[in-house]
């Protein structure tokens, strides 16, 4: 799978668009709907009342603008003209409120205001968390940067839209790549993250973005990190809204899209709406012999002064570049993920990445492959051994092998003075001396 440009914090558009609900028809359906349900709501005329007032919605009149509120009894203190009332209500299992101008007393308990502009959620459902069980071993991956920093992996403890908390199980420094003792040391609240990867919930895509971290403290069972999610797009928060509502039964997110009571029928009048989303137009599925990251055309307009500087054969090395097709395997996610982000910041973009040979063999099919990069074992598997089964399978004899070496490996020292593989590099990775002018020489850049 091709890995995505992380490194870039999302636009919070969609987050934006998510915030408070806007649409005076779907605000005039809300307020309809919980008239006829009868739905019962707390207002709160004066921040000096010690307790709401229980109350309901009564007559909603689109033509005047105004909506009536029958209170169960009196505010403390008469409201006057233009005064706000806040009123909070439960909607589809979720929590809004909204803010109302008061106009003027209709009936006995009954107080007509203005029409609200917006709703906007009254509780933080994203923050309701769904605790991992003890045979759930759904992996997270942090990296606080590409070339510095920390780099974590572990096990999920919780999980919400929000953010999660999750396990410790290995730390290390990425520049180096030196393993750290786990402790609550390791970094900082406040922490910005670059990278967040959720690679394995359950028969879902993989997860993306950015992140804060906002704890570390000692649990029982090791260093618990806590942190939060940032630059989610609307697909990612899809993802995450799915995995929780199978979680927790009835827990859902977002605005309830509803009928005004003219569309409805008088069976369905009887009974409330069913919970409806307005129809999201799908992402179009990538295609099975290409990576999940098409290469983006330049940016037209006027020349920067880099772009000013940059030669015809420059340009032409980094397009070269970009359509260069390699195959990362490696069993470990987190030097895995280290690696391909690596290549990706420096210019290449047809990046797969297996963590077993079935994984490997199912791209070698898809995808004419211009390199592969092995480790010195993937899982039970030696990397020659694994190198001589995609041979078999119809891995041409051009496209070049590369191993990550950990440890001495005579058959792997053998095997590079005999051809079979092109490169050994050794870990901890030197990237900018001696990895990143090999690929190009093997490459042919």
């Amino acid at each position: 799978m091709a890995i995505r440009d992380y490194f870039k914090r999302a636009p919070d558009a969609d987050l934006d668009r998510n915030k408070s609900l806007r649409d005076p028809e779907q605000i005039l359906a809300w307020l309809e709907e919980l008239g006829r349900l009868g739905t019962a709501m707390e207002l709160e005329f004066a921040d000096s009342d010690l307790l709401p007032i229980p109350g309901k919605v009564g007559k909603v009149d689109e033509t005047a603008g105004t909506v009536s509120l029958l209170c169960r009894w009196k505010p403390a203190k008469e409201p006057i003209r233009g005064q706000q009332i806040h009123i909070v209500f439960p909607l589809d299992n979720q929590r809004f409120k909204t803010d109302l101008v008061y106009q003027g007393r209709g009936n006995y308990l009954e107080y007509r205001c203005s029409l609200p502009v917006a709703m906007v959620p009254a509780e933080r459902r994203d923050s309701v968390r769904a605790k991992m069980r003890s045979r759930d071993e759904f992996s997270i991956i942090v990296l606080e940067g590409l070339f510095e920093g920390l780099g974590l992996s572990g096990i999920l403890v919780d999980l919400s839209v929000g953010g999660c908390c999750f396990l410790i199980k290995r730390a290390i420094r990425i520049q180096g790549e030196r393993r750290l003792p786990i402790s609550e040391a390791l970094s900082t609240v406040g922490t910005p993250l670059a990278l967040v990867r959720l690679p394995n919930l359950p028969h879902l895509p993989m997860v993306e973005c950015g992140g804060t971290l906002c704890s570390i403290r000692q649990g029982v069972d090791g260093v618990i990190v806590g942190l939060r999610f940032e630059g989610l797009g609307a697909f990612e928060t899809g993802i995450l809204g799915k995995f929780l509502s199978e979680r927790i039964p009835g827990l859902s997110f977002g605005f309830p899209h509803k009928r005004r009571i003219r569309d409805l029928t008088e069976a369905e009048l009887q009974e409330p709406q069913s919970a409806e989303a307005p129809a999201e137009p799908e992402a179009p599925a990538p295609e099975a012999d290409q990576p999940v990251e098409q290469v983006q055309p330049e940016e037209t307009g006027p020349d920067t002064g880099l772009q000013a500087a940059l030669t015809d054969q420059d340009r032409l090395d980094k397009v070269r570049k970009r359509g260069k097709k390699i195959l990362l395997v490696m069993g470990d996610e987190l030097d895995r993920i280290l690696i391909m982000a690596m290549l990706h910041q420096d210019g290449y973009r047809c990046l797969f990445e297996a963590k077993s040979l079935v994984q490997a063999l199912d791209h070698q099919r898809r995808v004419p492959l211009d390199l592969v990069m092995v480790d010195q074992s993937v899982g039970h598997m030696h990397a020659l051994n694994l190198v001589e089964v995609l041979r078999d399978k119809g891995l041409p004899s051009s496209v070049a092998v590369v191993v990550v070496k950990r440890t001495v490996d005579h058959k792997l020292t053998l095997a590079s003075r005999g051809g079979k593989v092109h490169l050994l590099v050794d870990r901890p990775l030197d990237f900018q001396d001696v990895l990143k002018p090999a690929l190009e020489r093997l490459l042919g850049l």
